[in-house]
């Protein structure tokens, strides 16, 4: 698998196109009426989009809560207007999607829609139960090009080849006011974080793991600075780690250090159940640090929900992230209009769009907010060269959440 990997990236970084293989199997799972061993990223278009006009319609799933504006009153219309072709948009509870696709899977039916957004989360069951194409999206779509080669392959550790479309990027990060904290005197690593908030009780504003996923993501930002022995480390990309091994690693004295900086730290901090209630207390003036979300915090900032003095960081010790995607799946009943559409959602000037409306980050490696946005979208941001050099790979799912479990019974129960 991992030279089929290789093989990927290698063909994501030259600069002619050619028919691409099924990956990890000597035949394509699904057969969409059309030849797949010969189409390639320079003869998508004309191969592609004649079927999918013939089709006439597509149906696109969203497993989020969050997207549904962004799809309906922006890409949704803007891909009907340039190909001519009915969207039916469905969105609903993620794991029920999931079973549903599986069990019409398993009954030779139709899949209930041809373009899915689902949670990376899912990934290990949606390939075990092969529903989704072993296509290589990332090669065959012409939108592939300018998405990186590592993101568009491995998700959380699962090498898939770019079955798995990188469609959102998330990134957890440090937000502060800059009424009460002038950019240049804001804390920039975990150790000045913790000395400002000795010296400032209460002022700096936490999200328990267990509440928010912005509190899980300084937790872990805090294991991978505060972890130094190499043998303790492996723990943090095991990604078939059990939930055995991995509560005897919140146990063990690998986490300790991890452990002291919270005891240190939870005296005097105002710790909260929720991702919004850090942003509403930062918002209302109880707090002028506070751990957060950038997408969200973007929003709430174009909303005014937050104040426009509100800028984002990320500590120099590097915060984690990571994101949802898009696959194609196998049967369904427009296939042709199905791959358009995800071409459609990676390109430029469509991830462009969702991160100016929704600061939904993007894997592509051609975009620069500053070079397209108003500069008060732009200070809304984490800057894009601490984006850059600091977002890192959050750990294994059930490491973290072991870990949360023992924070929670151990630390903040204390």
């Amino acid at each position: 698998m991992k030279a089929l990997i290789a093989a990927s990236i290698a063909l994501l970084l030259s600069t002619t196109a050619y028919a691409v293989e099924p990956v990890g199997s000597d035949k394509f799972n699904t057969d969409p009426g059309f030849d797949l061993t010969t189409l390639t990223a320079d003869n998508f278009y004309d191969v592609i989009v004649p079927l999918a006009k013939k089709e006439g319609s597509v149906t696109l799933y969203d497993f989020t809560d969050s997207f549904g504006p962004l799809f309906t009153e922006h890409l949704i219309p803007e891909f009907e207007a340039k190909y001519g072709i009915t969207v039916s948009y469905v969105r609903g509870e993620g794991d029920a999607a999931n079973q549903q696709l599986i069990a019409a899977h398993n009954a030779g039916a139709k899949a209930p829609a041809d373009a899915y957004f689902v949670s990376s989360g899912s990934l290990p069951l949606l390939r075990s139960s092969d529903v989704m194409a072993n296509i290589p999206l990332v090669s065959i779509l012409p939108s592939g090009a300018g998405i990186d080669p590592k993101i568009a392959t491995i998700t959380g550790g699962i090498e898939h080849g770019g079955t798995f479309l990188p469609f959102h990027r998330n990134q957890t990060d440090i937000v502060y006011n800059t009424t009460a904290i002038p950019a240049e005197s804001a804390p920039t690593d975990l150790d000045s974080l913790a000395a400002w908030a000795m010296a400032n009780p209460g002022k700096f504003i936490v999200t328990s793991p267990a509440g928010g996923g912005s509190g899980n993501g300084f937790m872990q930002t805090v294991a991978f600075a505060k972890v130094t022995d190499e043998a303790c480390r492996a723990a943090f990309v095991k990604y078939d780690i059990t939930k055995e091994e991995a509560d005897a690693f919140a146990a063990s004295d690998c986490m300790k250090p991890v452990w002291d900086y919270y005891k240190a730290l939870l005296p005097v901090v105002e710790v909260t159940n929720g991702n919004s209630d850090t942003l509403n207390l930062i918002a209302n003036g109880a707090g002028a640090i506070g751990t957060a979300w950038e997408d969200m915090a973007y929003d709430f900032t174009g909303r005014g929900l937050l104040p426009p003095t509100v800028r984002q960081t990320l500590l120099k010790e590097g915060q984690v992230g990571g994101g949802d995607g898009m696959f194609f799946p196998v049967n369904g009943t427009a296939p042709a209009a199905g791959l358009l559409m995800l071409d459609f959602l990676m390109s430029k000037d469509v991830q462009l769009e969702k991160l100016q409306l929704n600061g939904s980050r993007s894997a592509r490696t051609d975009i620069d907010p500053a070079a397209s946005f108003t500069p008060e979208q732009v200070a809304r941001l984490i800057p894009t060269a601490e984006f850059s050099s600091r977002a890192i790979e959050r750990m294994p799912a059930i490491l973290n959440d072991q870990l949360t479990a023992y924070f929670v019974a151990n630390i903040l129960a204390k």
